[in-house]
């Protein structure tokens, strides 16, 4: 998946229930930075199943409605 940050702020985006690793390589983790007017491509495996939510880490942000839900069934 893609993560846009169409904003001038920075976003730490977060997904729960995975792990993942970026596009470019380097370690696996559930937080990243995402910069202002970048893009981050994310690779993971979906190995578990479900609804998992996935936000801003700025709980204001979060408040503010930046946050969704990945979902998928085995």
């Amino acid at each position: 998946p893609t993560v846009t940050n169409d904003t001038d702020m920075w976003h730490p985006f977060h997904l729960h229930g995975h792990t993942y690793q970026h596009a470019a390589g380097g370690p696996r983790k559930d937080t990243s930075i995402v910069l202002p007017k970048q893009t981050l491509e994310l690779e993971f495996d979906a190995d578990n199943p479900g609804r998992w939510m996935t936000h801003c880490h700025n709980i204001y942000h979060g408040e503010a409605g930046m946050m969704t839900v990945l979902a998928y069934r085995a």
